[in-house]
């Protein structure tokens, strides 16, 4: 038996003890494939999330995303090479239930490594507990650098806890660039990366129409950003390219 076979069987019968239907399996085997075979190029997927983009149970271009939509989004990002999912969120997680849904899905599924940015000055215990559920290895948090000290019970807790805004605005982002991130805005438009948002001239598509693999395969897009407006701004808080840069250090 291969080590891959062994791997699906161990995680078959994981599956089967916490009660999961058989029928999941194949989704499980089908997904872990994606992930081994998916190239290099891309490595963040960044999601802006809040409250009107996530829910159960609208599907409309323009309405609240179905959680199926965003599930499907995360497996087209491995299979297009990411191996991280980070968030940008405005509101409590411990009113997102989708959203952690979202994140345990894409540990549990590609052991994909989570980062939230956490918009907001503090963090109440409901979402501490919500966060604790998730894989502490996997997990980081980052915040920006004038609320870190409102954050530090989670460093306490062992989790990772970092800046979303470790570069002055107005600078060249020392990034790894556009080229290695997917960007998804709340609605599911996707842009050249989070500093672009909103401009039409670089809007690559939506999920709705187009393939992440055929996005990155079109020359014919905006794969960078021009030199003139390629300073930091707001826009690139909590931005995968620019904080894993700076975590490397």
């Amino acid at each position: 038996m291969s080590q891959t076979e062994q791997k699906f069987k161990k995680q078959d019968l994981t599956l089967e003890l916490l009660g999961f239907p058989k029928t999941i399996f194949k989704k499980i085997r089908e997904c872990s494939k994606i992930a081994e075979s998916a190239p290099k190029d891309i490595s963040y997927l960044w999601l802006k999330v809040s409250e009107k983009n996530i829910k159960s149970n609208e599907k409309k271009q323009g309405e609240k995303l179905n959680i199926d939509v965003w599930l499907n989004v995360i497996d087209e990002a491995v299979s297009a090479g990411a191996n991280w999912l980070v968030l940008t969120i405005h509101i409590p997680l411990d009113q997102m239930e989708e959203v952690i849904e979202m994140c345990r899905w894409a540990q549990n599924t590609y052991t994909m490594r989570v980062g939230f940015f956490l918009c907001r000055e503090d963090i109440s215990e409901n979402e501490i507990r919500v966060i604790s559920g998730l894989k502490k290895d996997l997990t980081q948090i980052f915040v920006k650098k004038k609320a870190l000290e409102h954050f530090k019970k989670l460093k306490e807790m062992g989790l990772f806890l970092g800046i979303a805004d470790p570069q002055e605005y107005g600078n060249k982002p020392n990034c790894e660039g556009a080229s290695k991130l997917l960007y998804v805005d709340n609605e599911g438009s996707i842009y050249t990366c989070g500093l672009v948002s909103g401009m039409k001239n670089y809007k690559l598509g939506t999920i709705y129409e187009k393939k992440f693999q055929e996005i990155i395969k079109d020359p014919s897009l905006p794969h960078s950003v021009e030199e003139k407006i390629h300073k930091v701004n707001e826009g690139c808080d909590g931005c995968p390219s620019l904080l894993m840069k700076y975590l490397k250090k």
